[in-house]
């Protein structure tokens, strides 16, 4: 009389057909994960290159090129350093008037602050005049590579 249960041999075998999907999906849901990443990279490039388009639009100058004036303003709720336009105005925070201009100047561009690359983590810069437009990261290459 045979007991109830199952053999090692069939044990063995739905071990390795879990093995056989786990090796062909697996791949597929990293790879899909990277081009979500380098997806979400370039509509953070497209948002920061609308966005600097308005900054310029509305106060008639450039942001400087490694949009700092946006990112220490929203990491420290304030800008405390000279700050140099494209025109080569400056601003300084001293000055409580223009101290407060830049505030809010970086507030109403980018409440939350710069958005970083989800890929690498790193931020973007700005290419110079006449372009004006992210073309890559600060700290590594301008694209990403499956």
């Amino acid at each position: 009389m045979r007991s109830k249960g199952f053999t090692v041999i069939e044990t063995l075998l739905i071990v390795v057909l879990i093995s056989i999907l786990a090796a062909i999906l697996i791949p597929r849901f990293t790879i899909g994960s990277k081009q979500a990443k380098i997806q979400s990279c370039e509509m953070n490039r497209s948002i920061i290159n609308t966005m600097t388009e308005t900054f310029y639009f509305i106060e008639g100058t450039w942001p400087n090129l490694d949009l700092d004036v946006f990112r220490h303003a929203a990491e420290n709720g304030a800008y405390d350093s000279v700050w140099v336009d494209s025109s080569n105005t400056e601003f300084d925070p001293a000055v409580p008037a223009e101290k407060a201009a830049l505030t809010n100047l970086a507030g109403k561009y980018f409440p939350d602050g710069i958005p970083t690359c989800p890929v690498d983590e790193t931020s973007y810069e700005l290419a110079p005049s006449p372009i004006f437009r992210v073309t890559s990261h600060r700290e590594g290459s301008g694209t990403h590579e499956l």
